[in-house]
């Protein structure tokens, strides 16, 4: 946190995402949040909120209960295979929503998903008739659409639960979906300014920072390289997204819902 680029975004209410690399101890998320209102290093008028990845098999009521007072405020799912073993389908997920929906429902958490969006259109089922209202769900960097997907028919279902304020979307990773495709940031146009107009009251933002390697990248790798491989971060223009994003949203009621009103609500 120290290093967070509070220039870029200016925002002081964050929300700190449990990244995949970490593994399944919410440990390096629970000492950040932990630094909240620090003023040794300079967090005194930050209000910080956390995703964790969790066991709903193995851990406890309890331990929920403790992971909330921290400051956590949802539970993520990284099903994004990258090419790396089987790509996980709508079934295989919607298992697993359905064990986090039962345990998270009263504490009013979250449920994060960077998915394939043919992996939204399968659950749109379970997500409008099974779980809890008390649920929210969030899909990661614009539902995991890439450019060219717009125009299917699992994009439209996925912009029907936006519209029915069933899902709330992340517009981030924007590199992770453009990257490869020869006009960038422009070939994800479509894809946000069509959820954007679906749903101005489910977006927020996200920076994904800091930015670590693109799933591209590990292609061919085993897993103990893939573990044990140190990387560098990537130098992504965060500004630069931003600014393009501002041109994507010129109302500045929905501006502001995008940065302030919608996290507010998502996180409590």
């Amino acid at each position: 946190m120290v290093e967070y680029p509070t220039s870029v975004t200016g925002c002081k209410n964050i929300v700190i995402v449990h990244a995949s690399m970490q593994g399944s101890s919410p440990a390096a998320l629970l000492d950040t949040l932990s630094k909240q209102g620090s003023v040794e290093l300079g967090l005194q008028n930050y209000k910080l909120r956390g995703l964790a990845t969790i066991d709903v098999n193995t851990i406890t009521d309890a331990e929920l209960d403790a992971l909330h007072a921290a400051g956590v405020r949802g539970a993520r799912l990284h099903e994004m295979s990258w090419g790396h073993g089987k790509q996980s389908g709508g079934s295989d997920i919607i298992v697993k929503v359905r064990g986090l929906a039962s345990r998270l429902a009263r504490l009013g958490w979250a449920i994060g998903i960077f998915c394939p969006v043919s992996a939204w259109a399968a659950m749109a089922d379970l997500i409008r008739n099974e779980i809890d209202p008390r649920i929210k769900m969030v899909a990661d960097h614009m539902g995991g659409t890439f450019p060219g997907e717009e125009n299917t028919e699992d994009f439209k279902v996925f912009l029907e639960l936006v519209r029915e304020k069933k899902v709330f979307v992340k517009i981030s990773g924007f590199e992770r979906l453009y990257h490869g495709f020869e006009s960038g940031t422009e070939s994800v146009k479509p894809i946000a300014t069509a959820i954007i107009k679906a749903g101005p009251d489910q977006i927020v933002f996200g920076t994904d920072w800091p930015h670590t390697q693109l799933g591209v990248s590990r292609k061919g790798k085993t897993d103990e390289e893939r573990l044990n491989d140190i990387e560098g971060f990537r130098e992504v223009d965060d500004t630069g997204h931003i600014r393009i994003l501002r041109e994507w949203i010129p109302d500045d009621e929905i501006w502001q819902k995008l940065w302030v009103k919608n996290p507010e609500k998502l996180f409590n």
